[in-house]
């Protein structure tokens, strides 16, 4: 709920404090040189209006980020990611609110429009990986160099044969129940 409510039942009338700048005077007279040293309180009221110099340089630093965006709710929301808050808007860039902010950037950097980063082509081989797929699969073979002298390979060659067989055979069936399972789902 906004705005206030009356808690009395006279109302919230009698409790308003209305404040007034008063108009300045016209100097009656020159003010000596000893009371314009630094040791003199001045009050500065706060600002009438956007300080356009602020702007000019939140813009230019956020041109990139903010030409692309489509609506100033979008620049909204990357001024609130930046950290910018109520009181820092209104204290640095003299705007009331983020959303004023917002629109005053939007409207002060031109559109653009970034084309989309060149998609990969899905075709062209990898030759590096394809390298190291080849080496991986070269392993067994270096093994079997490596171990060559420990064994007889005219006796053990059939069973390694058979093995590689029935080794590539269980995996082509596991490969192919894996894909059936993935495609129809899980079985109630």
């Amino acid at each position: 709920m906004s705005g206030p409510m009356a808690l009395e039942p006279g109302g919230s009338e009698q409790e308003t404090l209305a404040l007034r700048l008063a108009e300045p005077r016209p100097p009656r007279r020159r003010r000596p040189r000893w009371a314009l040293d630094d040791t003199t309180l001045t009050i500065r009221l706060p600002r009438r209006g956007p300080d356009e110099d602020a702007i000019s340089e939140l813009a230019a630093e956020l041109a990139d980020r903010v030409g692309p965006a489509v609506h100033p709710y979008e620049v909204a929301a990357l001024l609130e990611s930046e950290g910018l808050s109520a009181a820092v808007i209104n204290e640095r860039y003299g705007h009331p609110n983020l959303f004023s902010l917002a629109s005053a950037l939007y409207e002060r950097v031109p559109r653009t429009f970034p084309e989309p980063a060149p998609a990969a082509d899905p075709w062209r081989p990898d030759t590096v990986r394809c390298l190291l797929r080849g080496v991986l699969f070269a392993l067994p073979g270096l093994a079997y160099l490596l171990t060559a002298p420990l064994w007889n390979a005219a006796g053990h060659a059939p069973a390694l044969i058979v093995a590689g067989l029935v080794s590539w055979a269980w995996g082509q069936a596991l490969g192919h129940r894996a894909y059936l399972r993935m495609a129809s789902g899980r079985r109630e």
